[in-house]
């Protein structure tokens, strides 16, 4: 005679395949990225997407977009985020501002070659701004 009140149930052991166990990892790994590293990561992946999407993306293209995805370096990276909190604190020195004023300068003039970069690129491919942005999943500017 079967007891009713208890079901049996049985657990099927999880596997998990070695391509979700590394993005598990990567992704983890992306936990400690600043901001603006982060993005760079994304954009990085991004490209590795679209290559493996289109593969016969011409070395013209493939050029641009190493420049288009090219961001600050790491140190200054960290800096500039050292700033950014500064400000939004208060604390800021004058010497400080001063920094932060060129980097953002920098940064400002580093973002409007991408864009020219963004144009150049999407001439090639036949293509608008907007949808090359799209395609590239970086948004629009």
């Amino acid at each position: 005679m079967l007891n009713s009140s208890k079901e049996e149930t049985i657990e099927m052991p999880t596997i998990q395949s070695k391509n979700s166990a590394l993005t598990n990892k990567l992704l983890q790994a992306t936990a400690n990225l600043s901001p603006r590293e982060l993005e760079n990561f994304v954009n990085q992946a991004i490209i590795l997407r679209a290559k493996r999407n289109a593969p016969n993306v011409s070395h013209d293209e493939a050029e641009l977009l190493l420049k288009i995805n090219q961001g600050l370096s790491p140190k200054m990276q960290r800096r500039f985020d050292e700033l950014v909190e500064k400000l939004q604190a208060e604390t800021m020195t004058v010497r400080e501002r001063e920094e932060f004023l060129r980097l953002t300068n920098r940064i400002e003039k580093q973002d409007a070659k991408r864009i020219a970069l963004l144009g150049k690129l999407a001439e090639i491919r036949q293509q608008t701004l907007d949808e090359v942005t799209k395609d590239l999943g970086i948004g629009q500017f």
